[in-house]
């Protein structure tokens, strides 16, 4: 990663803390500013629409003239001097009528007048309602003090349009579904920051230039700095001539008859009375107006009602046709009647934007405070023997968390390795550096993606140290695993940090305890698919499940030994059917999740100690079943700490046993889920819990607690490329629902090498394997038995003699699939691919898909 990288990562970070600073303080703000705002996009019609016969009023044959409908109102209002007339073109407006100010005021009153008798018409209903909410909108109600408030929070309104948009920029930049495309099946965080950002780009454009018009009414600088550029001048005064003595009277019927001469058609007029020689003022609009804002000024003589002045809207340049509309360019309207209703709909969502940016931040601290408690949790256990898992240095756990979801999730992997009696020690990433994490030994990453896959904010420091050249291959002492936590919306970016991370670490030569798992949102079944290694590295078969189990009822409907005579243990052929057909449904390459059980005699000796009755009837969830079958499927405490306590007590006391994964060896189109299962044993002769259960307690016919958890990183190619199938032992069970994809869809370009023990005991489907080969459905298998010569030969060895096959077959854009045991089998087999095909090669053949494994 290069300085200039780096740099730019800062500065995004620092405007990405800046955005949110302000998002909490002046959101609110803009949240009222905004939805009254959209309140008062459409006030002259709703008003119009509130008040018939007062805004509005029934044709009843001609209008009175101008001059007639003055003096019936100067007849009703004789104490009030007339400032100006307005009239409408349409028959159906009312006249309206402005008053001289009073007193030293800024503004006359001003009336509705009915243009067909002069009758003065009452104050229009609701009016205090929209100058109350134009006040807020405006000055929150606050004066001076409420419009620098505004202005401030305009600013930082065009600060949030450039800093969101630079801040959700896509890689893919091209593609308007990344840009504009809203996806309901988010859930949870993710949703609130889909629905932030998406929205958010729907309305930036109408946010920028409300902004930006809106700073016209907050700053009298910004006004004549726009004036300036549109050639305005604002405080420019009707022209005096005060050579020709005292001006006659206003002759309305003349002054009109000459405004009508000059003036083209028009939809609304108004006639403004002079003070002392000033010219008399028309303001008017076209018949049919840009919008309503688009007025044109005449000035006419008051002596001769010569025209002394005439601006035309139409007539003036783009500049001051936009300094002539800024309030037309604030509401939308500059842009037609489509133009307010988008901009009404972006400024009732405003508060869209507060909501969805306080719930982020308080999600963010609810988990920065759930990880504080959970390390407070960690810190409270009994602290084991200062050991790793195989005795060495304490495991290191590090994190790299923009929200507090990877601290937290780092910290529940601490409790479970302290539980398994390991030494652990938490540390964020930004503390670390590459001498530490030698020195570590082994180190747990659980890393967060920001942005476009970009590091977390904290992990910054630690960044800095990952950039290109800075690190040599010293980590070769190094094991590792690295949780990537990511979205799949954004693409190639998803759980970007997570895979820089990863192959930062395997170019310094540090080794991976198991393949990196990608978490998209809150996957749980890729978090349980972490805990199931984690409780692997611990040592312990038993930690609970992070998660509630929510298994589907399957049965055993058959189980064969495969392996009989075999040095090895023995090995079964298992396939279930579910309870529901409509669960027959996954894919080749996903896995099954087992809920395991204790053995009926086990239960039994546990039901007996604890002196509690089996067959007593308890309610879970919901349904009621016997004690014994909760305790079946629970990890069982000691049982005189239960003694004599009711069996519903207990039961919603106990603990699920956790799950056991096994990869799926068929489709659903077999009629059945196909498993191969090894049983396994603990160094004091017990069976595994998972192996156990399925290969001998579980009696033919039992029902057997199953959920699939869909694998999509062992998918098969979806196309007919070459396929090197590579596997061991039981991980033949992957590569068999593979090849059966492959062969179902017509391609036949594959080929398996497969290791076991010995060929007289170990050849695990060896029928169907030769049969699909004579088909052609297989043309290339190569079994490698490990103890049928004196020397042991594996997989990886016979790989080792096929340099020229091996590069021929991934020469013509071949993949290659590795389904076995992570020790031994997969860092050997990875080693010899690697002298194979280089290193380099077969780093970008994973990125690109190419080269993946599902090894356990």
């Amino acid at each position: 990663m290069s300085s200039s990288t780096l740099s730019n990562l800062s500065f995004r970070n620092a405007i990405f803390q800046l955005h949110w600073l302000f998002g909490i303080t002046a959101g609110v703000v803009l949240a009222l500013v905004g939805f009254t705002g959209g309140m008062l996009s459409f006030e002259d019609e709703l008003l119009k629409a509130l008040n018939p016969g007062v805004m509005t009023v029934e044709p009843r044959g001609a209008a009175l003239s101008p001059e007639a409908l003055v003096e019936r109102v100067r007849a009703q209002r004789p104490d009030d001097a007339i400032a100006s007339l307005q009239l409408s073109a349409d028959p159906r407006d009312s006249a309206y009528v402005g008053f001289a100010a009073k007193d030293g005021g800024r503004r006359g009153e001003r009336v509705h007048v009915d243009p067909y008798d002069g009758r003065v018409l009452p104050e229009p209903r609701y009016k205090e309602f929209f100058s109350v909410t134009m006040k807020l909108h405006r000055w929150l109600v606050a004066d001076e003090v409420g419009k620098q408030i505004v202005g401030a929070s305009t600013v930082i309104l065009i600060f949030f349009c450039v800093s969101g948009l630079y801040l959700r920029w896509p890689r893919r930049w091209g593609s308007l579904r990344t840009w504009l495309g809203l996806d309901w099946r988010q859930k949870g965080r993710n949703f609130l920051w889909h629905l932030h950002s998406i929205v958010g780009t729907w309305v930036l454009v109408a946010y920028l230039v409300m902004s930006l018009t809106g700073l016209w009414w907050s700053y009298d600088w910004y006004r004549s700095a726009v004036n300036d550029w549109a050639g305005r001048d604002e405080q420019a005064q009707p022209r005096e001539n005060t050579d020709r003595g005292t001006p006659p009277p206003i002759d309305i019927a003349a002054t009109w008859q000459a405004f009508n001469a000059v003036a083209p058609a028009w939809s609304n007029a108004t006639l403004n009375w002079p003070d002392g020689a000033e010219p008399i003022g028309f303001r008017y609009l076209d018949a049919d107006p840009a919008h309503e804002r688009a007025r044109n000024e005449l000035q006419l003589d008051r002596w001769s009602l010569e025209v002394v002045d005439h601006q035309r809207y139409d007539d003036g340049s783009w500049r001051q046709k936009i300094g002539a509309s800024m309030f037309a360019l604030h509401r939308g309207s500059f842009f037609g009647t489509t133009g307010v209703v988008v901009f009404m709909l972006a400024s009732l969502l405003m508060p869209l934007f507060a909501i969805t940016g306080w719930m982020l931040y308080l999600d963010r601290g609810r988990k920065q405070r759930a990880a504080a408690a959970l390390a407070g949790g960690v810190a409270s256990l009994t602290a084991p023997q200062p050991r790793g898992p195989a005795g060495g240095a304490p495991v290191l756990v590090a994190y790299a968390s923009q929200t507090g979801t990877a601290e937290g999730l780092a910290w529940q992997t601490a409790a479970a390795l302290r539980e398994g009696g390991c030494a652990v020690d938490v540390q964020p990433l930004g503390k670390l550096d590459p001498a530490m994490l030698a020195a570590a030994g082994q180190v747990l990453f659980i890393a967060s993606s920001f942005g476009e896959g970009e590091a977390p904010d904290h992990a910054r420091a630690f960044v800095r140290r990952m950039r290109d050249g800075a690190v040599a291959p010293t980590l070769a002492g190094l094991r590792y695993g690295v949780l990537a936590l990511g979205d799949r919306e954004y693409g190639d970016s998803y759980c970007g940090f997570g895979r820089t991370l990863d192959l930062w670490l395997h170019h310094a030569g540090a080794q991976p305890l198991f393949d990196r798992i990608d978490v998209d949102g809150a996957d749980a079944g890729a978090l349980r698919h972490w805990q199931h290694h984690i409780g692997q590295l611990a040592g312990r078969s038993d930690l609970p499940d992070w998660s509630v189990p929510r298994y589907r009822r399957w049965r055993l409907a058959e189980r064969r030994l495969l392996n009989p005579g075999s040095a090895g243990a023995p090995a079964f052929h298992l396939a279930l059917v579910p309870e529901a057909a409509s669960d027959l449904d996954w894919s080749a390459g996903d896995i099954a999740e087992v809920g395991p059980r204790h053995a009926s005699a086990e239960v039994a000796a546990w039901l007996r100690a604890a002196a509690i009755d089996g067959d007593a009837p308890v309610q879970l969830d919901g349904h009621d079943e016997p004690f014994a079958a909760v305790v079946a499927r629970s990890r069982l405490p000691d049982p005189d700490s239960m003694r004599g306590q009711p069996p519903q007590t207990v039961a919603e006391a106990l603990k699920p046993l956790p799950h056991r994964e096994y990869s799926i060896a068929s489709l659903p189109a077999d009629g059945s889920l196909q498993l191969l299962v090894r049983q396994m044993r603990g160094p004091d002769g017990r069976f595994g819990s998972g192996s156990g259960w399925l290969t001998e307690h579980a009696d033919p016919d039992s029902d057997i607690d199953l959920r699939i958890r869909c694998n999509p990183s062992f998918h098969p190619p979806v196309d007919d490329r070459p396929l090197l199938l590579i596997g061991n032992g039981t991980g033949l069970a992957g590569l068999r629902a593979v090849l059966k994809a492959r062969i179902a869809a017509g391609h036949r370009r594959n080929w398996l090498v497969f290791g076991e023990r010995s060929a007289a005991h170990d050849g695990f489907h060896g029928d169907e394997l030769e049969r699909w080969q004579r088909d052609g459905g297989l043309p290339r298998l190569d079994r490698v038995f490990s103890r049928d010569q004196v020397e042991r030969r594996y997989v990886q060895h016979l790989l080792g003699e096929r340099v020229d096959e091996v590069r021929r077959w991934i020469g013509e854009d071949g993949a290659i699939y590795v389904c076995g045991s992570l020790e031994g089998m997969a860092p050997a087999v990875d080693a010899v691919l690697g002298e194979i095909l280089g290193g380099e090669m077969l780093e970008a053949m994973a990125a690109d898909g190419r080269y993946r494994r599902d090894v356990y």
